[in-house]
């Protein structure tokens, strides 16, 4: 009976022990203005520099901090966005995509280009890689709403 316990209470603490689970998936980008201007760098180990100055850091469990450690925002359930209070923001699917108040979509084409119900906003990312689209559009919605 003894080992059944033990047994049981290790299956337990195994478990919460275990590493939050990975909700954002990226790797370096650049997202550029129309002019060719960095507005956001992200590099591979999720440091976030805007116009080259260092701001925070986004983690692959998607937590965005700033570069002091106060979280700005989190991925919850369902690819929902809440700040620092948890109070919800946004909902930003997988892909980037996000219907903003008015019905309109926010989307990346294949080839980076940030879109506007299929109109160019004059944003770009590079490398126009699908993984970092969820990334991308998170940090440039917090971008636009602290700025």
């Amino acid at each position: 009976m003894i080992k059944k316990i033990l047994f049981f209470l290790l299956i337990i603490i195994f478990s919460s022990c275990a590493t939050k689970k990975e909700k954002l998936t990226f790797s370096r980008f650049i997202i550029n203005d129309e002019k060719g201007r960095t507005e956001i760098k992200v590099e591979d180990n999720g440091t976030i520099y805007i116009s080259d100055n260092l701001i925070g850091l986004v983690d692959k469990e998607g937590t965005i901090s700033t570069k002091n450690g106060t979280v700005l925002a989190e991925i919850i359930e369902d690819n929902f966005i809440v700040d620092g209070n948890g109070n919800e923001l946004v909902q930003i699917d997988k892909n980037g995509a996000v219907e903003n108040s008015a019905g309109e979509s926010i989307t990346w084409s294949e080839t980076g280009e940030l879109l506007k119900d299929d109109e160019p906003l004059g944003l770009k990312i590079f490398p126009a890689n699908r993984d970092s689209f969820q990334t991308a559009s998170i940090l440039l919605y917090l971008h636009l709403a602290i700025k």
